[in-house]
């Protein structure tokens, strides 16, 4: 009886391993496949610059193909020395694609996207850009890292290229954890009020300006908790070419 017993436990524990095995493999095939796309994006839509090739005013974006696939294609967002280097899409609602990605596919990091509340050409005072934390790195995964200082000042400047082909430079000047739940997630905002929460929740808080300019607003989760990582920048100038 207990040589019966220990076998069934065998066959028990046998299955749980292969099971268990088994989830963790789609789990890395999935941050596999995930950065192959992400890379291959790069590769197909960004023409990089053949000289001054780390000046990301050379850089180039195809948006007729991107949005000959996907309409929703709004702007590609680019912060240097990150790996946040991808397409920009405005759904129907913040659901549409939060697990979709750009071909229209179930994909569990879904796609950078900015909130229903926002105008497609990012002329809202505020316009919030959402994507994942990605454990893998991808998405929003290094937003993490602009609530430390020094990080956050070696990577002041945010890039978003737009269809027409101007790009909209912006300088980071907050980064923040704010409550999912926060009234920070809105546009039509008072600008001196506005700012004065953003600086009370900040873990960094400089250059900002002494009068309103448009701003983004990107916002990532913060695992395991209702909060958000949170980065804003404030536009610069819009760089016609």
């Amino acid at each position: 009886m207990k040589k019966i017993i220990r076998r069934i436990l065998l066959v028990v524990c046998i299955c749980v391993f292969l099971f268990s095995a088994f989830q963790l493999g789609k789990i890395f095939y999935n941050y596999y496949t995930i950065e192959k796309e992400s890379t291959e994006l790069i590769t197909k839509y960004v023409e990089e610059p053949k000289e001054d090739e780390n000046d990301p005013l050379k850089r180039v974006i195809n948006f007729e193909e991107l949005q000959n696939i996907n309409s929703d294609v709004i702007g590609w967002l680019y912060i240097p020395d990150t790996k946040i280097d991808e397409p920009i899409l405005k759904g129907e609602n913040n659901d549409t694609y939060l697990r979709t990605d750009l071909y229209m596919k179930a994909n569990t990091a879904g796609n950078l996207f900015i909130d229903e509340i926002n105008s497609r050409d990012f002329s809202d005072d505020n316009t919030i850009i959402y994507g994942h934390n990605m454990k893998n790195g991808s998405r929003f995964h290094d937003l993490r890292y602009f609530v430390e200082k020094d990080y956050f000042n070696e990577h002041q400047n945010i890039y978003i290229y737009l269809p027409d082909g101007s790009i909209n430079i912006y300088q980071g000047v907050a980064s923040a954890v704010i409550d999912s739940r926060s009234d920070l997630y809105q546009k039509g905002i008072d600008y001196q009020k506005y700012m004065n929460q953003v600086k009370s929740e900040a873990s960094v808080y400089q250059n900002v300006s002494e009068k309103q300019v448009n701003m983004i607003m990107l916002s990532t989760c913060y695992t395991g908790t209702e909060n958000r990582y949170v980065v804003y920048g404030q536009l610069k100038e819009n760089v016609k070419r």
